[in-house]
């Protein structure tokens, strides 16, 4: 059994991740809805933390609330997420300020706070999800791009460092997925798209190999 952290569990791929591995690990959910939380831990069993990963602070002082009542974090899956699509002189300030500090800086904020345990730990496994728009390109996605395509730099460069304490690192670069990412923002879901079950699916595989295996990346395309 694994204790495995997900960060934006309260919904979407985070939230189908937790109600799937939930029966065999220990999982730890964190997101800012408390109330859906409660909801999907009381159905799972599972544990939850409110934790807005765009404040540093409060994602240090709770993974040490972690750390103290469950010990050892075996994986990170970071999973918290926002879009917006539209054209850059119409995208508000404080719009663009909240996909660049959910995407990217509250993916390294709990990268950070997860490999402090994992480096002294000597092993442990971080996957972001990235998403193809982390390694694509693409008119009124500027902002959205930008913030994975800093994620794809930084996954890639602490694969490098995380292998020095023996902590394996994957990207995870799927297609657009069928959750409520697009309604949240109120833009339409359009053409095909993986199910949540499928993109579930890629990264439990990656949960299940050794740990002498490592994917630096992994990638699912809808059909």
């Amino acid at each position: 059994m694994k204790t495995i952290l997900i960060t934006g569990a309260s919904d979407g791929l985070g939230q189908a991740l937790a109600e799937k591995l939930a029966s065999e690990n220990k999982v730890i959910i964190l997101a800012r809805n408390e109330e859906a939380m409660k909801e999907i831990a009381g159905r799972t069993g599972c544990s939850y933390y409110v934790c807005d990963v765009r404040a540093a602070k409060q994602v240090a002082s709770t993974f040490d609330k972690i750390s103290e009542e469950h010990g050892k974090i075996d994986v990170l899956i970071n999973s918290a997420g926002v879009i917006v699509n539209a054209e850059l002189v119409d995208i508000p300030d404080e719009t663009i300020e909240n996909v660049i500090t959910t995407n990217t800086l509250g993916t390294i904020y709990a990268t950070k706070a997860a490999l402090i345990r994992m480096k002294e730990q000597k092993e442990g496994l971080i996957l972001n999800v990235v998403s193809t728009a982390g390694i694509t390109a693409k008119a009124t996605r500027s902002i959205y791009n930008a913030s994975k395509w800093a994620i794809t730099g930084f996954t890639k460069a602490i694969q490098e460092e995380a292998a020095e304490y023996n902590v394996r690192v994957t990207g995870f670069y799927p297609g657009t997925i069928r959750t409520n990412l697009f309604a949240k923002a109120g833009l339409p879901l359009n053409g095909k798209a993986l199910t949540t079950e499928q993109a579930v699916k890629t990264i439990e595989f990656v949960l299940s190999c050794d740990e002498e295996v490592l994917f630096p990346e992994i990638g699912a395309k809808h059909v």
